[in-house]
């Protein structure tokens, strides 16, 4: 099996319900794991042990979350402590439409289901029906929201026996060289665009020279006889 992640753009009307669960949402999780740290272990909890102001599901997450990074603080020795605003929200709690997604929020003190307008691709559509659906995630990125779901995929084993190389480069995939093929450019745009260029180039010329065979006269001359 194999986890893949999402992204779907979503276009809320009222972005201010999105930041107030979200910034409720990571206070809530430091707040368990600064209360656990003083204990010394974590406790049996529920959704009504836990004050605040999020859906029951989504204080049970915020549950979850924190025993998480307790079971990782006693590995590394310090807590973390979160500060990106987010939101998660279990498979159970959220449904998707074809050009919508809806989960629960707190909206004057009541849980509310929040259906926000979401731009899924093919591409996307395909992924999220390949798979078991897992945890939601409502994130904000450079002023546009996304959410971000976690898609358990089944793998299928191959048998192929060729290789291929890939040079990474430092931002983005730069240059694919495929078995017995010419290497293909990957990379976008800017400074890596030009670096990978150089690469396929190189690649090319390199490959040209393997293919190239020196004729019977060159040969000839070449030792001098």
């Amino acid at each position: 099996m194999q986890t893949v992640t999402v992204q779907i753009r979503i276009f809320p009307s009222d972005v201010s319900v999105l930041k107030e669960m979200g910034d409720e949402y990571i206070q809530t999780v430091n707040r368990l794991t600064e209360h656990v740290e003083l204990l010394g272990t974590f406790p049996k909890l529920t959704s009504k042990d836990v004050a605040a102001n999020l859906p029951s599901a989504v204080r049970n997450q915020a549950i979850r979350d924190a025993r998480s990074i307790h079971n990782k603080t006693k590995k590394q020795g310090k807590r973390p402590i979160l500060k990106r605003r987010a939101y998660y929200v279990n498979n159970q709690n959220y449904s998707l439409g074809d050009h919508t997604v809806s989960f629960p929020v707190m909206a004057d003190g009541k849980v509310r289901r929040l259906m926000i307008a979401a731009h899924i691709t093919e591409r996307e559509q395909r992924l999220l029906s390949s798979g078991k659906l897992g945890l939601l995630k409502v994130v904000e990125k450079s002023g546009k929201w996304y959410v971000q779901i976690s898609v358990e995929c089944r793998t299928e084993p191959t048998n192929g026996d060729m290789t291929m190389g890939v040079d990474l480069g430092l931002k983005v995939p730069a240059v694919v060289v495929p078995p017995q093929a010419k290497p293909s450019l990957s990379a976008t745009a800017g400074k890596t665009s030009t670096y990978a260029a150089s690469i396929v180039r190189v690649g090319e010329r390199w490959e040209s020279l393997k293919s190239c065979q020196p004729s019977e006269s060159s040969r000839i001359k070449n030792t001098g006889t």
